[in-house]
C-alpha cells in the first residue's frame, strides 16, 4: 500500500484547507505545507542539476539489473522540477489567482483552491520524473510488471478520498450534496446507454489515431507499448483488465471530471489528465489520452460524472482485452 500511503499527505493538506475556510490557523498552516514543498522541489531541482553537472550518471539496482539515469536526463528532471516549483509559488499570490479567476472557477484566497492550483503545478515533474525513470529501466532491460495489484487499489483509495475530500465531504458538505457536487449518481438506463455508445466511439477513434501513429512514428508505437508492458504487464489478462478498468473509472473521474472540472473546465482538466499518465509524455499517445479527456469532460458536463466513470472503465476495460486478444486492433 506504498502508494496509498504516499498520497496521503495530501488529502491530509486538502483537509486542513477545507478546514482553512472556516479557522484561519488552519488556513496557515495549509500555505505554510504548500510552502514546505516548493522549497523541496526547488532543492531537488538544484541538487539534480548538480549530479548533471558533474556529468555522471545516477545509477542504482532493480530487479537485479542496474538502471543509470544519464546527466542529460537529470538536467531534464532538475528543470521541470523548478519550473513546477516556480509555478506552485506563483499559484499562491493573490495577484495570480485573480488573474487566473477571469478563465476558471476558482475564488483568490481560498486555501483550498490554491491547494487545487498548487497539486496541478505538482503534476509536471512527476509526469518527467516518472517517464525519465521508466526509461532508464527500458535501456536497463527490466522487464518486470512495477505496477502491483495492491499499487493499483491504493492509488484508487487515495484519489477517491481527494476528490471527497476535495469537495468538502464532512468538512463543509454533508455526504448527500457530496456526492451531487461530484455529479455521482446510482447508474441508470441513460448512463449506461451514453457509457457504451461514448466508449464504441472512443475505441473507434484509438484504432483510427493508432493507425495514424504507427504509420509516421513505429518507433514510437513501440516505446509506448513497452513501457505499458513494464508498467501493466501483470494486468494483461481478463481480471486484469477489469481491474485496470475499475481503478481508473472510479479514481481518474472523481478527481478529475468530478471534483476539478467544475472549476478547472474541460480542457485544462483534460491537459492534467494527460499529464498524469506519465508513459505517454511527450508522445502522440499523450494527444490521444487529452482527446480521451476531453470526450469524458462533455460526457461529465451533459450528463454526469456516473456516465464517465462507466465510460472510461469500459473503455479502459475493452482496450487491454484487445491488446490481449486482438492486437492488430490498435497499437
Amino acid at each position: 500500500m506504498a502508494t496509498f500511503f504516499g498520497l496521503l499527505p495530501a488529502v491530509f493538506i486538502i483537509v486542513l484547507a477545507q478546514l482553512g475556510r472556516r479557522v484561519k490557523v488552519f488556513a496557515a498552516l495549509t500555505y505554510a505545507l504548500l510552502l514546505l514543498v516548493d522549497l523541496i522541489l526547488l532543492l531537488t531541482a538544484a541538487g539534480m542539476e548538480v549530479l548533471a553537472s558533474q556529468g555522471n550518471p545516477l545509477t542504482g539496482p532493480w530487479d537485479g539489473q542496474t538502471v543509470s539515469i544519464s546527466p542529460a536526463d537529470l538536467h531534464t528532471v532538475s528543470v521541470y522540477t523548478g519550473v513546477s516549483a516556480v509555478v506552485a509559488l506563483l499559484v499562491l499570490l493573490p495577484i495570480v489567482q485573480r488573474g487566473l479567476a477571469y478563465v476558471i472557477r476558482i475564488r483568490p484566497r481560498d486555501p483550498v483552491h490554491a491547494t487545487a492550483l498548487s497539486y496541478a503545478a505538482y503534476l509536471i515533474p512527476l509526469s518527467v520524473v516518472q517517464r525519465v525513470f521508466l526509461d532508464a529501466m527500458t535501456r536497463a532491460g527490466v522487464n518486470v510488471s512495477i505496477v502491483s495489484a495492491e499499487d493499483l487499489i491504493g492509488q484508487t483509495a487515495a484519489l477517491i478520498l481527494l476528490a471527497f475530500f476535495g469537495v468538502g465531504w464532512f468538512v463543509q458538505r454533508p455526504t448527500g450534496e457530496t456526492f451531487r457536487r461530484l455529479g455521482v449518481v446510482w447508474p441508470r438506463g441513460r448512463e449506461v446507454t451514453v457509457a457504451v455508445g461514448t466508449a464504441f466511439g472512443l475505441l473507434m477513434m484509438q484504432s483510427v489515431l493508432g493507425v495514424l501513429w504507427m504509420a509516421l512514428s513505429p518507433e514510437g508505437v513501440q516505446a509506448v507499448e513497452d513501457l505499458s508492458q513494464m508498467l501493466l504487464g501483470k494486468f494483461f489478462n481478463p481480471w486484469g483488465a477489469v481491474l485496470i478498468g475499475v481503478a481508473a473509472g472510479l479514481g481518474e473521474e472523481l478527481v478529475f471530471r468530478g471534483a476539478l472540472q467544475p472549476r478547472f473546465g474541460v480542457l485544462l482538466t483534460s491537459v492534467l489528465f494527460a499529464m498524469m499518465h506519465s508513459q505517454y509524455f511527450l508522445s502522440f499517445a499523450m494527444v490521444v489520452v487529452f482527446l480521451l479527456g476531453v470526450v469524458l469532460g462533455l460526457v461529465r458536463k451533459r450528463v454526469n460524472t456516473t456516465a464517465a466513470i462507466l465510460t472510461h472503465a469500459l473503455y479502459n476495460t475493452v482496450l487491454v482485452l484487445l491488446a490481449i486478444y486482438a492486437p492488430n486492433f490498435s497499437p
